[in-house]
This record gives structure tokens, sequence and C-alpha cells, in this order.
């Protein structure tokens, strides 16, 4: 019996580690509050009657999410009073802050929106702030935890918590509340957060900090020296890479290909003729279950091969798989073959991101992790956001008229218009993927990262 379970360890490669494993319940910490911040709320405010207009401008409580690289260096330098002793640098900010997401769920679960809108505005913005917080000081700690052969497989183990997260937050909480009530809801899910102060006990710490060596300087001084060794410092390194700027670039384009075909998914599913239901049901449940093994495949990978490798492979299968979005447009609306098409699509999307995470975790410096990692990251979705906007242009605002008489008279082609400018769209998506993977190469030179 021991030979057999031995043998069944040693089959799931790098996931049968405790600090790989651990991850699940800490991504599950880390996915909690944002559909209690976004979705969840929204769905609280509207049953208890408020204005659409007040429930809009609650979506601006996530905005910390986007900014959270202006105070990553303050977790990067400074210490928790009292957590650092017992638990390092990365645990004592993850317990501070989870046991702080706690708290704000537990008194949000109490308060009535009618009657104390402010109040429960101000906790649910706080509760926005702390949580990007935690996101920094976990992406920290799991990069310094893990090895170049583990980040893959950390990043994937920390994507299926967090979705799990997703789905409890988000329908678990409406089950909660249609049975219960709002209350019930909101102060059941916040005593979740108690589980990551559990787990983060039992792994291990990380003690070193960043420290003055100088105690004999004034108070301004002491500020800016602060200021250069935490703010600036990580900035100065980063650009001191040879090729940063190949760097950045490859961040931004890797997923454009991707981005661009994802923005315009929904869209062409319902142009095309199919239902918000088959689109409920096809998209977003096999389509979870099929990121989640390309995620477990993506650490499989890195763990076996190189980062590089892996980035290509998933680079490749994510620009492979828009032309299933093509073939799609050119078969209609057919159930079995969206089935197939998001099962590839999410499955190569999956790869990706897990090899794209383990590739930005080994760019940053050991010395400023959480600062670096919360800037490229978000430069990686700010990109990604502006270059995927001009993705309904490409498909309405270009005249794509000549190529469609072509096809259809020269090369006997017999398409409805309107799907035959879907199908050029995908076609002009994959090959847009085409830069990320030129440029993986030259993005890995001079980092540590094998290229062959």
């Amino acid at each position: 019996m021991n030979n057999i379970y031995k043998l069944v360890l040693s089959k799931l490669g790098p996931y049968n580690k405790l600090n790989i494993v651990a991850f699940i319940p800490l991504g599950f910490c880390a996915g909690l509050p944002l559909p209690l911040i976004g979705a969840t709320m929204s769905a609280r405010l509207m049953d208890s009657g408020l204005s659409l207009t007040s429930i809009g401008l609650f979506a601006l409580a996530g905005t910390p999410y986007a900014l959270k690289f202006l105070w990553s260096p303050l977790v990067d330098t400074i210490n928790i009073p009292l957590f650092y002793k017992f638990l390092g640098k990365r645990k004592s900010w993850l317990v501070f802050t989870q046991i702080i997401l706690f708290l704000l769920f537990f008194f949000i679960g109490g308060i009535d929106p009618l009657k104390d809108l402010f109040l429960i505005a101000l906790l649910v913005f706080s509760a926005a702030f702390i949580s990007a917080t935690q996101d920094i000081a976990l992406d920290a700690y799991r990069i310094e935890l893990h090895s170049e052969k583990e980040l893959a497989a950390g990043i994937a183990t920390y994507v299926l918590g967090y979705r799990i997260a997703l789905i409890f937050a988000g329908a678990g909480a409406l089950y909660f509340a249609e049975y219960f009530s709002w209350n019930f809801a909101f102060i059941l899910i916040s005593f979740c957060f108690l589980i990551g102060p559990v787990i983060l006990f039992v792994l291990p710490s990380n003690k070193e900090i960043v420290k003055s060596v100088n105690k004999n300087i004034s108070y301004f001084q002491s500020l800016l020296q602060w200021i250069k060794t935490a703010v600036l410092d990580p900035f100065i390194e980063f650009s001191k890479k040879a090729s940063w700027v190949w760097i950045l670039l490859f961040i931004a384009l890797y997923k454009l290909g991707d981005a661009l075909a994802g923005n315009m998914t929904t869209p062409f599913l319902l142009d095309i003729g199919f239902s918000k239901i088959e689109i409920a049901n096809i998209v977003k449940i096999i389509g979870l279950v099929a990121t989640l093994i390309g995620l477990f495949l993506g650490g499989v990978l890195v763990a076996k091969y190189n980062i590089v490798f892996v980035l290509f492979i998933g680079g490749f299968l994510q620009m492979f798989s828009n032309l299933f979005f093509a073939f799609q447009g050119l078969v209609g609306a057919n159930s079995n073959v969206l089935m197939g098409t998001i099962s590839i699509e999410n499955i190569a999307g999956g790869i990706g991101t897990a090899a794209f995470l383990a590739y930005i975790s080994k760019v940053v410096d050991p010395r400023y992790i959480a600062t670096q990692f919360a800037l490229l990251t978000s430069f990686m979705a700010l990109s990604r956001t502006q270059l995927s906007a001009p993705a309904g242009w490409m498909v309405e605002g270009i005249d794509w008229g000549f190529v469609i008489i072509f096809l259809n008279q020269f090369l006997n082609f017999n398409i409805e218009f309107m799907n035959m400018k879907w199908i050029i769209f995908f076609i002009l998506t994959t090959v847009l993927a085409f830069p990320g993977l030129l440029l993986i190469k030259r993005a890995s030179i001079n980092l540590g990262i094998k290229v062959n």
C-alpha cells in the first residue's frame, strides 16, 4: 500500500509538495474579496432597493486593484509589528491582511445598506485596498517560496483556489442569501478568510527585511533613503536589465491575440445564434474546467522542461485556438463544435497563463519582488486592456467588402456577410499573436532562463 502511495505521488510531479498544494486555500482567500466587492455586492444592493446609479458607482471600489503597484514598496520594506517577530516578512503581511478582511466583511454583513450607505461604501473600498495588498504579499511570498521549476505549478494551484472562491463567494453567496439572508451570507464567508492564517502556520517564513545600516540620520534623511531604496531602486534596477525594453514589449504582446479574441467571444457567439443559456453552460462551465486543466498542464510542463519552451508551446496553442473560432463562424451555432472550441481555447490559455506568470515571477529581482511583480502585472493588465479595446472596431469598423467578395466569388465560398467578418477577424487575431511568439527568446536573454 505504501508503494502505491509513493507511486501516485511521483506521478503528480510538482503537485505532491505541501508548498505547492497550500496555494489552493491561499488562492481561495485571495479570490473571495473580488465577488464580495463586485457582483455579489451589486446583487445585495439591488435587493436592498438601492438605485442603479448608486449601484453603478460601487464599481469604483475596485480601483485599488489597478493601482496596487503604488504602495507595493511598503510591502517589500516595512514589517508588521508583533506579527513580523513570529511570522517573518511575507507571512506577517498575509496574516495581517486576512484578519483585517475577516473583520471588514464581518462588519459589512451586519450593516443595512439603506441606512448606512456611506459606511458600507467606505468598508467596501477599504476591503478592496486590503485585498490588493494581500495580493501583493501573496505574489511575493509565492515567488520566494517556489523554485523556478515550481513557479508554474504554484500559479496553477493558486488560480484553482482563486476560481473556487469566485464561485463560492459569487453563486454560493446568492444561495445563502436566498435561503437565509444577505447578513448570513457575508458573515459566513468572512470566516473563510481565517483559513489563510491556519495554512500559513505550517509554511516556512522569510524574515529578510530591508533596513537602514546608518541609524544616526534625521527623519527626513531616513525618509529620502527609504524612497530611494524602496521606490526608486526597483525601477532603476529593472531598467538596468539589458533586455528590459524587450521584456515590456513581450509582456504587452504575448497575450494580444488571446485578448482580442476573448474580448469579442460573447458578442460573436450571440451574433451567430447561440442563446445566453447556451453560452453560460458551455463557455462558463466547460471553459472553467478547461482553464484549470490547462493551468495544471502548464505547471507540469514548466517543472519538466523550461519556462521559455512552455511559453512557445502555450503561445502557439493560444494562436492556433483562435482559428477554431473562425471555424465556428463557418459552421454557425453548433453546440458540439463550440464545446470543442471553448475547450481548446481555455486549455491553451491556461498553459500560456501558467508559463507567462512563471516568466514574470522569474524576471523580478529577489530584492524587490513585491514592487516589481505588482508593476509588471499592472502593466500586463493595462496594456492588454488598451490593446484589446479596438477588437469591436476590427469587426465592424473595417471595410472587409473586397475580401468577402473575393472569397465568395473567386473561391466559391458561400458564407453570410456578417459571419465572414467574424471569420476574418479571428484569422487576423491569429496573425497578431505572432509578434509575442517572436519576442520570447529576445525577452529571455540575460535573465538566467534557458532558451534552448
